[in-house]
């Protein structure tokens, strides 16, 4: 596919009441928004031809055109952020094989590296419909809810994602096994992503786990995870947001993960 005749658009889902961390877009990581993180990393992009914030709050917006960052309302009812982004990308005038990134508005150490790994993939192969980046999951970070664990099959297609340590170690032989944890880039053709948002219903899986990538593959679709190259960390907890702060303060990011599944 030719890179010149396709759109790629990069949606930042954001909204300020988060269960775990209200108004966590706004939260100041070194004397930035979280939400100008993200969205720097994302206009750092090589691949990118659109940028924007997919939101339902009034301060996000506010913020957003003061830092001269496009934003493109939804409505607050709507529950899943690659949803969110769907909605607003109805106005982008996006052709069926266009391409729609999906960047978690909580991932501050997102690069724009990894967001052109997600458009390259789906550029060199036309039958993935859909990509989401993952990492080497820690100890910790395996035990933590908080974190999407993925289990893929032996061509790194998702099997299952989950909220519990997943794969569980049942021997000890097993202690050697890394697993992965979903790093929130998600990379889809319109096509897929509209199938995503107005076609499928919500599924079993995706309610008991709250995992939107798991209504995908409850109704068969498939999902190419790319592993990262990159260390990231998700900001869930005010002690994520601290966590964060030191990396970057301490110059620890971006740090290569060298490990190996």
């Amino acid at each position: 596919m030719n890179l010149q005749n396709v759109k790629v658009a990069v949606g930042i889902p954001v909204r300020m009441n988060s269960s775990r961390f209200p108004g966590k877009p706004l939260c100041l990581i070194d004397g930035k928004t979280m939400l100008s993180r993200v969205y720097s990393a994302c206009k750092s992009s090589e691949l990118a031809t659109d940028v924007f914030i997919a939101g339902c709050d009034s301060e996000v917006e506010e913020v957003a055109l003061l830092g001269e960052m496009r934003y493109l309302a939804t409505e607050p009812k709507i529950d899943r952020p690659s949803v969110r982004v769907a909605h607003a990308a109805q106005s982008l005038n996006l052709s069926s094989r266009d391409i729609v990134v999906v960047v978690q508005g909580d991932e501050p150490l997102i690069r724009g590296e990894m967001i052109d790994d997600t458009i390259k993939s789906l550029m060199a192969n036309p039958e993935i419909e859909i990509t989401n980046m993952c990492a080497v999951v820690t100890q910790k970070e395996m035990m933590d809810a908080a974190e999407i664990k993925v289990v893929v099959d032996l061509n790194m297609y998702a099997m299952y994602m989950s909220r519990a340590p997943i794969p569980p170690v049942a021997h000890e032989s097993e202690n050697s096994i890394s697993g992965l944890k979903q790093v929130c880039v998600f990379g889809f053709r319109w096509e897929s992503l509209q199938r995503l948002a107005f076609e499928l219903s919500p599924s079993p899986l995706e309610q008991r786990e709250s995992i939107e990538m798991n209504r995908v593959l409850e109704h068969g679709m498939k999902i190419k995870m790319i592993k990262s190259i990159f260390d990231t960390k998700s900001v869930d907890t005010e002690s994520d947001r601290l966590e964060v702060e030191r990396l970057i303060q301490s110059h620890s990011q971006p740090g290569r993960n060298q490990s190996s599944i």
